[in-house]
């Protein structure tokens, strides 16, 4: 788990290492931004409720709106990934 580096986190502990869980099994399952992401994204809305959103990628800006304790921003070796959930 050495590549994960958390950067910002809004979120419980427990939703928090679910996320991070989640990533790392992604990563280790899929090679593609797209596909890493909708992986993380459908595991999160299962395990937590639906809503979740997911970016992976190397270089990009977000301006988001979202729930309270459900954000977080990270890295997984030279791409990022921004997780959040919404509405």
């Amino acid at each position: 788990m050495s590549r994960y580096v958390a950067n910002i986190v809004d979120m419980e502990k427990e939703v928090e290492d679910s996320a991070r869980d989640t990533i790392v099994d992604s990563f280790e399952r899929f090679m593609e931004e797209k596909l890493i992401a909708d992986n993380i994204r459908r595991t999160m809305d299962k395990a937590h409720g639906e809503s979740w959103n997911c970016i992976v990628g190397k270089a990009f800006g977000a301006h988001v709106v979202h729930q309270t304790k459900s954000y977080l921003f990270c890295n997984y070796g030279e791409l990022s990934i921004l997780l959040w959930k919404s509405g």
